[in-house]
């Protein structure tokens, strides 16, 4: 079923419910940031504690624990350095952008309203916020060309615009999950994403949308439909294979190039609730409507650097080792082409080692009043 269970409430607040509001989101905002601070402090004191005992079991020398309590020291405090601005942009997007507890008139076809959500997948409640509570994900940054950027987006471009970095080159992820626990299930995912803008927004938000999300299972396929208006492709091909040094996410390259990349496998850091903000859409031509959501995450055994030896293979169509052997995706080998990035390094790549995560419900993507916007959703 693609509808929501029912909600209860839907009088119209008043002005000063809304100063009300505000008021409490900032309280718990600040109140937030204030425990994710000691959150991180304790977290970092624990883990330089038992880099200290068992450097001391193995007889380590003291200048390579003070070369280890530095490395420590430094990742705290790239990790409170993030703490301000992400959370700055997770009040300003909660604040100016939050979704509507009522409906007006005639707004029934707009989609799931945000707060409270419990959608019905397979029969089963599927509540908001989505938890992901072990997995590990690598991730690689491409710069290509905007305009070519601009032509995958295909319908989505009547209302979005690829994000122009400077000299005409937009990001591009490819990013690997290896789901151990979630509400989602267990399975591995594929995910190739643009960094875009909406038309008409003011601010310029940044937003991930994505172009392709492969995975090996129907029921994650229902929810992201169900709950986001995501059309994952199911392939029971994919898989993920673990070495000690890298990870593959991808398909079986027996007979041939099939679509796959590697991850090298490296990090001791450590992130708190980052946030990162996607969109959707829902329906089409005059019915469209694009919806944002924001997911959170935190992990252990994280590294980052430019340009790694990240290795991407690209499939060849109708040698049944692509995803459009199906007959019904498109092909994502022939997408990826078109951007020019299968013999180049990324810009910047990464690797987590134990992930958790939490998926937020989708919200109608509004600008205020004032702001006239373009006739793209009507």
């Amino acid at each position: 079923m693609s509808q929501a269970l029912p909600r209860s409430g839907s009088s119209r607040p008043s002005r000063g419910n809304d100063l009300l509001s505000f008021a409490g989101q900032a309280v718990r905002f600040g109140a937030e940031a204030y425990g994710q601070w000691w959150t991180i402090t304790g977290r970092s004191l624990e883990r330089e504690v038992e880099r200290l005992i068992q450097g001391a079991k193995a007889s380590r020398s003291p200048a390579a624990l003070f070369r280890g309590m530095a490395n420590g020291y430094v990742n705290w405090l790239k990790e409170v350095a993030e703490l301000a601005p992400s959370m700055a942009e997770k009040a300003a997007m909660e604040l100016t952008r939050r979704a509507r507890p009522h409906r007006e008139p005639g707004e029934d076809h707009l989609g799931p309203a945000a707060e409270g959500e419990i959608f019905e997948v397979d029969g089963k409640p599927f509540p908001m916020p989505a938890r992901v509570l072990d997995a590990s994900q690598g991730w690689a940054m491409f710069f290509v060309s905007t305009e070519a950027a601009n032509r995958s987006l295909g319908a989505a471009g009547e209302s979005l615009v690829a994000f122009d970095a400077g000299g005409g080159r937009t990001p591009l992820m490819i990013i690997g999950v290896d789901y151990r626990n979630s509400d989602f299930g267990v399975y591995p995912e594929f995910v190739v994403a643009l960094t875009v803008t909406a038309k008409g927004d003011p601010a310029g938000q940044l937003f991930a949308y994505y172009l392709a999300i492969v995975v090996t299972q129907e029921f994650t396929r229902e929810a992201a439909r169900v709950a986001w208006g995501l059309e994952k492709i199911v392939c029971l091909k994919l898989a993920v294979r673990y070495a000690p040094d890298n990870v593959r996410f991808g398909l079986s390259g027996e007979r041939g190039k099939a679509l796959s990349i590697a991850f090298p496998r490296f990090g001791d850091g450590a992130s708190s609730d980052q946030p990162t903000f996607s969109l959707s859409q829902r329906g089409g031509g005059a019915d469209r409507r694009t919806y944002w959501a924001m997911t959170t995450k935190s992990g252990s055994g994280e590294g980052t650097q430019i340009g790694g030896s990240v290795e991407l293979e690209l499939g060849v169509p109708g040698d049944g080792l692509c995803l459009c052997a199906d007959g019904k995706s498109a092909c994502l080998c022939e997408t990826l082409r078109g951007f020019d990035i299968a013999d180049r390094l990324p810009a910047a790549n990464g690797w987590t080692e134990r992930q958790t995560a939490l998926f937020g419900g989708p919200r109608l993507l509004e600008f205020p009043d004032a702001v006239k916007r373009p006739n793209v959703n009507r």
